[in-house]
């Protein structure tokens, strides 16, 4: 019996791209000419295309996640970029296979405000407990590479639809939690006025945590669906516009429930015949 090594999760994208590519040009080899021959009808043309991308997504928290003051945090929002390489294989019908490989920043920021009872001093040195309003801030960042095999269906001629599967590894993480102070003045029950200060600090701000995501899930797994058009720009040169949705199906850590990022992307593709 042979023993096959594990597969570690860092190692998934690249082994999805290497057995598309060897897959796709063993399993739809064909002529890249149309077939001449006048008697039998003509058949479509079979080709390889390689190219790039860029484009920027914009990102939607779903679920939520905890600071380390066990602070929850919901609703983020965010923008990122991405950009990468890309390799499809027509076929003698409407449809294309493909795969993307490429860097993928995604990032959220989220914030929600919270009063509390803080001990404030008088100007005539007496202390009482007034209540303050605070602005919790959190931005939370992935540095992510990912592989992506796709189908595409052609339809119109000029438009495609196309449906796949979104593996990444986040390489490098941050996050980040500030407090600011939002009350300038308070009254107190003796109606003297002061101005609110944090004890032991002048500044209005504290960053209460900073570092990389804690219990940080590395491999991130979802579906993707897009739709784009396909314009020639000369004999072997296509340009493609492309809005495509990204809906996470893994989690990015245990702390907090069901958390992960959406992502609408709007890119632009060139891609050159073989």
């Amino acid at each position: 019996m042979i023993h096959l090594p594990m597969l570690k999760p860092r190692h998934l994208p690249l082994f999805i791209l290497v057995v598309l590519l060897v897959w796709s040009d063993a399993a739809l080899a064909q002529t890249n000419v149309l077939d001449s021959d006048p008697i039998t009808a003509r058949k479509r043309l079979v080709y390889s295309q390689v190219g790039g991308f860029v484009g920027f997504g914009l990102m939607s928290q779903s679920g939520t996640f905890k600071t380390a003051c066990d602070c929850e945090f919901s609703g983020g929002t965010g923008v990122g970029m991405f950009a990468g390489f890309m390799f499809e294989r027509l076929t003698r019908s409407q449809i294309t296979y493909g795969v993307t490989l490429g860097y993928d920043g995604r990032g959220i920021a989220g914030r929600f405000r919270e009063v509390e009872g803080v001990v404030q001093t008088t100007p005539s040195g007496r202390s009482f407990t007034v209540p303050v309003t605070f602005l919790n801030e959190a931005q939370l960042a992935l540095n992510v590479v990912s592989a992506m095999p796709y189908v595409k269906y052609h339809f119109f001629e000029l438009f495609y639809g196309r449906l796949g599967a979104s593996v990444g590894y986040a390489f490098s993480s941050s996050l980040s939690h500030t407090k600011t102070l939002e009350t300038d003045s308070v009254t107190f029950p003796n109606g003297e006025v002061a101005a609110v200060s944090l004890l032991g600090t002048s500044e209005r701000s504290v960053i209460l945590e900073e570092g990389p995501v804690p219990d940080l899930s590395a491999l991130q797994i979802g579906i993707m669906i897009g739709v784009g058009m396909e314009l020639r720009i000369s004999k072997k040169m296509f340009l493609s516009p492309v809005i495509q949705y990204v809906l996470p199906i893994s989690t990015i850590s245990v702390q907090g429930t069901s958390f992960s990022i959406r992502s609408l992307q709007f890119s632009l593709e060139a891609r050159h015949i073989l």
